[in-house]
């Protein structure tokens, strides 16, 4: 997903997309999710819901695609392992542990609120 094609997504219609790279794995070099978030919300502003999937595994990963410009983030992968592992406890267990993740991260950001969250929170590598 690009600037453009979010910019086309909402010319056809759409309310909303899915940030992702799926099969990235198998392109060495490619573009993470992450990297393009800032750059597609800028682009798209409130025309469009963002949702980032690839990558999120804690906590913060979830507090930063929210500060970058995403409304949601998919973490599937997650719940199926932890299904596998440990079955409705293990699933309760991951859901627990994101949860205490996103609000203890939250509180050493300064945030009481995820609308508190916007990208001068974020601080980019070059």
């Amino acid at each position: 997903m690009s600037v453009e094609d979010a910019k086309r997504a909402i010319d056809i219609g759409c309310t909303a997309i899915m940030i992702s790279n799926h099969g990235g794995r198998q392109l060495d070099g490619s573009r993470s999710p992450f990297d393009q978030v800032k750059a597609i919300s800028d682009a798209v502003g409130d025309k469009l819901e963002i949702i980032l999937d690839g990558g999120v595994r804690r906590g913060s990963h979830v507090l930063k695609a929210i500060a970058a410009g995403a409304k949601a983030c998919s973490f599937g992968k997650m719940f199926l392992f932890s299904l596998a592992a440990g079955g409705q406890q293990g699933v309760e267990h991951l859901l627990k542990n994101m949860r205490d993740e996103i609000n203890r991260n939250m509180v050493l950001m300064g945030c009481k609120s995820l609308k508190e969250l916007n990208s001068s929170k974020l601080i980019y590598r070059k």
